[in-house]
């Protein structure tokens, strides 16, 4: 009996012996797992902050990032690219603003913050951005004097050759409403700046755009003057009776001249045209003297402008006949990038062109625009009576409203000489069209003027809408609305009452 208790309390001492033992072999195990577990959960913490600030690295200096809006604000087209791996300079944009404005700002400022990011990127260490606070460092605005007046915000490029200033609401696409005679932002071209900014810095010469003035001509064209900026001329004016045509100039402006030509000046202008020189020529049909010199020397390129207006009661603005709307040739890189079929183009107090066939040399001639065929023409003493269609007078369209004129010769070694002239009415470069967003003039001036200049070193990127701009109608259009939606619709309501009323009147 007493051996079987001690065998009893040999065993229970064993069994406890056995859970004490598996007991510190669960609590070794769990030691161990539990170490490893935090171990591992330390690493993967630390690697997941790593990688968060080499991303954040990377992004800040190759802008690794997705543009995600719509409109594709950032995105930076191949030409930019192109240009930016083709410098052999190394360029500085200096930002006159502490980078948190630029940063942090909602949405103007930090959409630019973004595109120079992008350009600083692609530049691969020859674009260099910095921002400088002028309100810390005042003397920065003395290593600009010769850029004009600077102010906060302002943005110069500049490069071993030369610099460039552009203010921040130039970077952007301001609409201005006639009523309020308030502005607002409707786009961004930062990016057309930008490129032509880093072509003016970086390119070994700098092109010049005159405009003639000594005949009353019109040469205060702050909306042209910008275009031409944009297309990295410098600009200036020179009166032609006195002065040369300088070396440096490429491009001749002729707004709108009230009185004629001299013999001298022609044979200046001719000069000038067989060197290669490119023009913009715009008559206005009120001027009262007939240039006949000049448009005598004009038919040598083949056009005659008539002193007329081109009218038209249907492709125009509405109510509006004397704001022709013309319809845009596609020809192939002149006007083949334009978006024609969302936007189109004004040309008011406009001029018919005609084709002479009577040029000289080897001229090439393109109609660029041409009026409708319900369109038709009044003379200067027929439109003070009215406006409205004389079918027994009025002559009808359709009428040549732009036409370039292009100029070829070689020499005995082959070389060829190019020379082309736009010509085009005064009322399509006036201000008021060529800054309103919602009309085609001003990218089509800037195609133009790529085309005709033979100017490697433009670009003409389009700008990038943040919403859809003013809804223009032509007349026959707001017709179509009176008819259907004042006429027809009511009718058609008041028919289909007076037809319920007949059949429910019995019941």
């Amino acid at each position: 009996m007493k051996r079987k208790q001690d065998d009893e309390i040999l065993n229970e001492g064993l069994i406890d012996e056995a859970l004490a033992a598996e007991e510190e072999e669960i609590k070794s195990r769990k030691f161990k797992y539990g170490t490893l577990a935090t171990i591992f959960t330390v690493i993967f913490i630390i690697a997941i902050i790593l990688v968060n600030v080499l991303l954040g690295y990377m992004t800040d200096r190759f802008v690794w990032e997705f543009d995600m809006t719509k409109e594709h604000l950032f995105e930076i087209s191949e030409d930019t690219k192109e240009i930016i791996d083709d410098m052999t300079r190394d360029v500085t944009i200096t930002v006159l603003a502490d980078e948190t404005v630029f940063r942090d700002a909602e949405q103007m400022l930090s959409n630019v913050y973004e595109i120079l990011q992008r350009y600083e990127a692609l530049g691969g260490g020859k674009i260099k951005v910095r921002y400088i606070n002028p309100n810390m460092n005042p003397k920065i605005f003395e290593q600009y004097n010769d850029l004009g007046d600077l102010g906060n915000n302002y943005i110069i490029v500049e490069s071993d050759l030369r610099k460039k200033s552009m203010s921040p609401n130039s970077l952007y696409n301001i609409k201005v409403d006639e009523e309020s005679n308030i502005s607002y932002f409707v786009g961004i071209r930062a990016e057309q700046q930008l490129t032509s900014s880093l072509l003016f810095v970086t390119q070994e010469s700098v092109n010049t755009a005159c405009w003639l003035r000594g005949h009353g001509e019109d040469y205060s064209k702050d909306q042209l003057d910008s275009i031409l900026n944009k297309m990295n001329y410098d600009t200036q004016v020179i009166i032609l009776a006195q002065d040369e045509i300088p070396e440096e100039c490429t491009l001749l402006i002729i707004n709108a001249p009230e009185t004629d030509y001299g013999p001298d000046e022609i044979e200046k202008l001719d000069a000038f045209f067989k060197r290669g020189g490119d023009a913009i020529v715009a008559l206005s049909p009120e001027t009262s003297v007939s240039l006949t010199n000049l448009t005598g020397f004009f038919e040598e390129w083949g056009v005659h402008y008539r002193s007329e207006y081109i009218l038209d009661n249907y492709q125009s603005i509405s109510n509006m006949p004397f704001y022709v709307v013309p319809t845009i040739t596609n020809i192939k890189n002149v006007t083949d990038r334009l978006n024609t079929k969302n936007y189109f183009a004004i040309v008011p107090a406009c001029m018919p062109i005609d084709l002479t066939g009577t040029e000289t040399g080897s001229h090439n001639l393109a109609v660029l625009m041409t009026s409708s065929r319900r369109s038709y023409t009044k003379d200067l003493d027929e439109i003070t009576l009215g406006y409205d269609y004389d079918e027994e007078n009025d002559q009808t369209g359709p009428f040549n409203m732009c036409v370039i004129s292009e100029y070829l010769a070689t020499d005995k070694n082959m070389n060829y000489t190019r020379g082309d002239i736009l010509f085009c009415s005064a009322g399509m470069l006036s201000d008021s069209v060529l800054k309103a967003s919602n009309y085609l003039n001003g990218q089509f001036v800037e195609h133009v003027l790529d085309y005709i200049s033979e100017y490697s070193d433009g670009v003409v990127i389009p700008d990038k809408d943040f919403e859809s701009t003013m809804l223009n109608i032509l007349s026959w259009q707001s017709r179509l609305v009176l008819y259907i939606v004042v006429i027809a619709l009511p009718l058609l309501i008041l028919a289909a009452g007076i037809l319920i009323w007949s059949k429910r009147r019995h019941l």
